[in-house]
């Protein structure tokens, strides 16, 4: 059973769910030939992405 994004749920619980998306990720990318190394600038690609979506949340002006 998925989870809500709103919805309440266990930092444990959390955790367990990243750990298997990323497990299944990783070995998603491993069989489609990626390298290590591409996978970590991918991986810091996303990073970059989610910053930049966090700071555009926190510039932008509060519309109230």
């Amino acid at each position: 059973m998925m989870t809500l994004p709103n919805a309440p749920a266990s930092d444990s619980l959390l955790q367990s769910r990243n750990q298997v998306v990323a497990r299944s990720f990783y070995r998603q990318l491993r069989s489609e030939g990626f390298s290590h190394r591409q996978i970590i600038e991918l991986s810091a690609a996303l990073i970059d992405l989610v910053t930049d979506d966090l700071r555009d949340e926190h510039d932008a002006p509060e519309a109230r």
